[in-house]
């Protein structure tokens, strides 16, 4: 069974800059500074939010140096929970957290996609 593909819901819209995209890798992620968002303060609303928004910053970081951009993925590889949290020392539990709080829709920051649609974002 193929592990599941995610993907920053909207990378080229919100995360993408004219700066960005002169860049090859990455080395830093544009991220909103919008609190309030209905999105965002759901989020904030949740018991664990702390471990939520660190998963996040952290899920954006990596996807910032994926190829493409936005989706994680490593070659052919999809990136699960175990292996965001060897890549940057946050709990497995934060990243499984934040894959289904972050796909549900009354927040939709991550999508779930099928491996042939991992090329365009």
């Amino acid at each position: 069974m193929k592990k599941p593909i995610y993907r920053v819901k909207d990378w080229n819209k919100y995360f993408e800059k004219a700066q960005t995209r002169k860049c090859g890798r990455m080395t830093w992620v544009a991220v909103p500074n919008k609190h309030d968002g209905k999105s965002f303060r759901r989020l904030m609303r949740h018991e664990r939010k702390g471990d939520l928004l660190a998963a996040w910053i952290l899920i954006l970081q990596v996807a910032s140096k994926c190829e493409p951009r936005g989706v994680l993925i490593d070659g052919e590889n999809p990136l699960d929970a175990e292996d965001l949290a060897d890549a940057t020392g946050l709990d497995v539990d934060a990243f499984d957290m934040a894959f289904s709080v972050l796909i549900d829709e009354r927040i939709g920051w991550l999508e779930k996609i099928e491996h042939h649609q991992s090329t365009p974002i």
